[in-house]
């Protein structure tokens, strides 16, 4: 009887944990805040997959990212925007540096806001909490 209650037991604890992973915890966004203070700026890249925007950032704002970088975080960190929101938050607001919209995998960017695609990033930002530069480069 002892053993029937201790597996119970065992069990349930398994099941409880178990239970509570969810896809916050799949994974670490820790890479994105630590560019804060930085003093180089960021740039935040953002995509849409599968009707879901997702974002990342890129530290320093004064060279043109490549490619393979841009996918290595499509690849390894997509941050939905509401949780990119909230790294955000950390951030001055001038060191957010650019906000640019790719394609997956990302093709080529200029982060100029066009007729094609300003309603794209009229959503990012307001999604992010950032003002929308109508027309602007960002």
């Amino acid at each position: 009887m002892r053993k029937i209650g201790t597996t119970l037991l065992l069990l349930t604890t398994f099941c409880l944990f178990g239970c509570t992973s969810n896809e916050k915890e799949k994974y670490d966004y820790s890479l994105y805040s630590s560019y804060v203070g930085n003093m180089k700026g960021i740039e935040v890249y953002c995509w849409e997959t599968d009707e879901n925007w997702y974002s990342g950032v890129l530290p320093g704002t004064n060279r043109v990212k490549q490619i393979d970088e841009i996918v290595w975080i499509q690849d390894n960190l997509p941050c939905p925007l509401k949780t990119m929101k909230q790294i955000l938050l950390d951030y001055p607001k001038n060191e957010i540096g650019l906000i640019v919209i790719v394609d997956v995998p990302p093709v080529s960017w200029d982060g100029r806001i066009t007729d094609d695609n300003k309603e794209s990033y009229a959503y990012v930002c307001e999604q992010l909490g950032i003002d929308f530069p109508d027309g602007q480069v960002y």
